[in-house]
This record gives C-alpha cells, structure tokens and sequence, in this order.
C-alpha cells in the first residue's frame, strides 16, 4: 500500500530549516534584501512617482528600480540608498545595535 505524502506545516518546516546555519544566514540575508526592497517602494508611492519617474531623477533605467525593489539588484550601494533617500525626501541611517544572538531580527527597516 501506498503511503500519501503529507504536507507539512510551513512554520514547522522553516523552524527546523533556521537550524541549520547556512540556510539561516541565507536566509537572514535575503530577508534583508526583501525589507529594504519593499521598504524603497513603499517610499516611493508615497512620494507618488512610478518606477519610471523615479529613474528618471536618479539617471537611471526603469529596470534598475524594478531590480531594486524586488530585491533582484546583486551590486546596490550606500552611495545609490543615499541618492535614493535624497531623492525621496529622506535621510539614511544605518545603525548597528548590539545582536540579540540567534534571533532573525537583526536587520530592521523603519
């Protein structure tokens, strides 16, 4: 007889994944990239402009933004946050707090 296979819980399977350490790091680390994605774009239509328009006043492609803001773009610097934040309005800030250990809360996008 043959056994179905089960589907498994999502959180369940995550908890036990986060255990293995080079699967929480890449994890963590494209957690980061997500919330800083998200983070740019929310900013962005807040300040009412497409992707186009946004581009357009940093002196780059459409495309680029849209790399940026789905965490796609592999070569995003401080130097291109900064002409993002200023072109938007905002400061920049980054902050190391002290690490609360194993947690996934180490990155924070306010």
């Amino acid at each position: 007889m043959n056994k179905k296979p089960r589907l498994e819980n999502s959180d369940k399977w995550l908890k036990r994944e986060l255990k293995r350490t080079g699967f929480r790091k890449a994890f963590q680390e494209e957690r980061a990239k997500v919330a800083l994605a998200q983070k740019i774009a929310a900013l962005r239509r807040e300040s009412r402009l497409n992707q186009a328009e946004l581009a357009g006043k940093l002196h780059v492609s459409q495309q680029y933004v849209s790399r940026i803001e789905t965490g796609r773009e592999k070569n995003l610097t401080i130097d291109t946050l900064v002409r993002i934040a200023a072109t938007l309005g905002r400061d920049l800030r980054i902050s190391f707090p002290k690490s609360a250990g194993k947690t996934l809360s180490h990155f924070l996008v306010f």
